[in-house]
């Protein structure tokens, strides 16, 4: 991960020890004048440490680099399940406007369902 173009691992600690990551992908896209979209996936916080403010450090700072590299768009999924557990409020809190459909297509391991938290 750590010799891959455009990938940024964020991590969100607490006393020395990690409580939260995000990770972003800045990809060049040719629309909107060039200028590249940033994906982000992986915002997860450990349980105890939720509704402290802290995903929402984490995509204040993506939000910063991305306007920093003259990006034009970032660009998230949000699983359905997580419409009631705080996720989806946190992102339009900050202005994100849920507006797409989202897919998927597991080419190798294809999980039988997703972890629902970080412990």
């Amino acid at each position: 991960m750590m010799e891959t173009a455009g990938l940024t691992v964020y991590v969100a600690e607490v006393d020395d020890v990690v409580v939260g990551t995000a990770t972003s992908m800045v990809m060049p896209n040719v629309t909107y004048g060039c200028a590249p979209t940033v994906f982000v996936e992986a915002v997860v916080v450990l349980a105890r440490y939720r509704r402290r403010g802290i995903a929402q450090a984490m995509m204040q700072k993506i939000l910063v680099d991305a306007r920093a590299g003259g990006c034009n768009k970032v660009q998230l999924l949000s699983h359905k399940r997580h419409a009631h557990d705080g996720a989806h409020r946190l992102y339009t809190s900050i202005g994100f406007e849920p507006e797409a459909e989202g897919f998927r297509f597991y080419l190798t391991e294809h999980p039988r369902h997703a972890p629902t938290r970080f412990t």
